[in-house]
């Protein structure tokens, strides 16, 4: 039994570990723009969901220019106020084409 709990303890902590990390970042981002800043995985990422085969969740320009902002580190609110809010970038940045 003791076992039993062990795994189910272990998978929860990885499988929640990845979903915290996304709540971290919706965190930085409101404390950058104000509780009122809505942002969604979608703001960052290229898909909704990240690919079942590999777990891959690709960035999209936004995303990028905050990980390029970032560096090293994981990114923070100051990050988000260097890069701007989602809105903002989306006005600048350049059309992209498929």
């Amino acid at each position: 039994m003791k076992k039993i709990m062990l795994v189910v303890l272990t998978g929860f902590i990885f499988w929640a570990v990845p979903v915290h990390a996304d709540m971290m970042q919706i965190k930085a981002y409101k404390e950058a723009f104000g509780d009122d800043a809505k942002a969604k995985c979608i703001d960052c990422h290229v898909d909704r969901m990240p690919k079942k085969d590999d777990g891959a969740h690709d960035p999209n320009d936004y995303g990028k220019a905050v990980i390029k902002s970032a560096g090293d580190q994981k990114p923070t609110a100051d990050t988000y106020k260097k890069v701007g809010t989602i809105e903002d970038f989306a006005k600048t940045a350049p059309a992209t084409t498929k």
